[in-house]
């Protein structure tokens, strides 16, 4: 919770594990300024060496510089737009009625990952979760998309286009992971993970499916559908990729699975 929105979205993503946090408004620079500069919103990777070239390693330092010198370090639009993040001002409004432009999830973690393994499993349970509420909304789409945020706040995402919508997700999960897979990441430390849907439509993806030689005439999102109606009659989590079951929840060797 903060006075702004940029505060409270950065406060939350910082508060592991439950991503609760309270900035009062009298001590925002406090909470901001000692953050690195990746923690700005709109600082990428090309403008985060732009800004430590210029001798601004934390947002601190991005609120100290003349504006005109920051506007002349990144350009006059990008430069007022930091300028004004630094220093704890952001002046958009809270919408309710916006509709949905991409549907997805982020999990954040405890422990900074470093395991490949863990984070296939990660992106399996968001993909999974991100199916779910397409479906359940009615939607399918195009585009997906992942976020990676390392330790230092530095964050990467990635995107494929599909060649049709989809709210399948085992599509979903083979294209996030595709994309993860394509980083090439080096004993990574990882804060953040997320996985979204985007261009987003409302007519589902079951009537457009094309199924390709030698697939089954049932695929995965008709197995995803069964999946559903017994959320609805069990609940969620009744069923879910073998994968993601909790140890302790497998079934013992010595007895037979049902």
């Amino acid at each position: 919770m903060a006075s702004t929105k940029f505060i409270a979205k950065l406060a939350s993503s910082l508060c592991k594990p439950d991503g609760k946090l309270v900035v009062p408004k009298n001590s925002i620079l406090e909470f901001l300024h000692p953050l690195p500069v990746g923690a700005l919103w709109g600082v990428g990777q090309r403008t985060e060496e732009i800004l430590t070239r210029a001798g601004c390693k934390t947002v601190g330092d991005v609120a100290a510089m003349p504006l005109r010198t920051l506007q002349k370090t990144v350009g006059a639009a990008a430069g007022a737009h930091l300028f004004e993040l630094a220093n704890g001002r952001d002046p958009r409004r809270v919408s309710v009625e916006e509709h949905d432009k991409s549907i997805g999830s982020e999990e954040t973690f405890d422990i900074d990952v470093t395991d490949h393994r863990r984070m296939h499993k990660e992106i399996l349970h968001l993909a999974t979760k991100v199916g779910e509420r397409l479906r359940s909304s009615g939607y399918s789409g195009r585009t997906v998309s992942i976020k990676v945020r390392f330790a230092d706040f530095k964050t990467i995402t990635r995107s494929r286009t599909l060649h049709q919508s989809t709210d399948s997700g085992h599509e979903i999960y083979a294209t996030a992971r595709g994309l993860y897979d394509a980083l090439r990441l080096d004993q990574p430390r990882i804060r953040l993970i997320g996985v979204r849907v985007e261009h987003l439509g409302g007519d589902g993806a079951g009537g457009s499916e094309q199924l390709m030689f030698g697939d089954p005439d049932h695929g995965w999102r008709d197995a995803e559908q069964a999946v559903d109606a017994a959320a609805k009659r069990f609940g969620s989590g009744a069923i879910r990729p073998a994968t993601l079951v909790p140890r302790k929840q497998a079934p013992n060797k010595s007895e037979p699975a049902t």
